[in-house]
């Protein structure tokens, strides 16, 4: 069992608006993560977000909305927040919901190459590059946990190479994140293309 924990109380500095209100084909950003998490195999799924009026997402057995009162302590807070109020299980997958083009193909990919070694920590990679979302066995929760600032998992996967398992991925799009003005318009010049989802 394998809970997701969508990160997305970030500030989106390098883009100068809210990541999460933008649009692609149709829907925000948020919603597109939400669809792609929610088709998947999920033990429950947990938002961890800033916004106070994103709280009107309804709870329900598979998603809980969690609000990073103190997001401005950068990246780690939402790791801890979303270990925090996720139930006992396997592993946790770590998102963004900056990779538009990341579809639950490449998502269920990652949860079956975890079913085979629930010890592995599960990292994409597309042509030696690696990307996310990653897949932390529960035996690493503590270490997340102690995680300060804006810092994320990368130091934990560095710490850990041995026990890395990569994942290799076709599509190096699904593993494109957009953080910039620049590369929102380059997902929008992509649109019109069929992606998995």
């Amino acid at each position: 069992m394998v809970s997701a924990i969508i990160m997305a109380s970030g500030y989106s500095n390098r883009m100068g608006k809210d990541k999460l209100l933008l649009e692609y084909r149709g829907k925000t950003l948020l919603q597109q993560t939400l669809d792609t998490v929610l088709k998947c195999d999920f033990y429950q799924v947990i938002l961890v977000i800033r916004q106070k009026e994103m709280l009107q997402l309804k709870n329900s057995n598979t998603l809980k909305v969690i609000e990073n009162k103190k997001a401005y302590r950068g990246m780690s807070e939402s790791i801890k927040l979303g270990l925090k109020y996720a139930d006992a299980c396997d592993g946790y997958m770590f998102l963004t919901i900056d990779q538009p083009l990341l579809g639950s193909t490449m998502v269920n990919k990652l949860l079956q190459s975890f079913d085979e070694d629930k010890n592995d920590i599960i990292v994409p990679r597309h042509m030696g590059k690696k990307g996310s979302p990653v897949i932390f066995p529960s035996r690493f929760k503590q270490e997340l946990m102690s995680l300060e600032g804006d810092i994320g998992g990368k130091i934990i996967i560095n710490k850990y190479l041995k026990q890395v398992r990569f994942v290799e991925i076709d599509d190096e799009k699904s593993l494109f994140d957009v953080d910039s003005q620049e590369d929102y318009q380059k997902i929008l010049q992509w649109d019109g293309v069929e992606y998995d989802s």
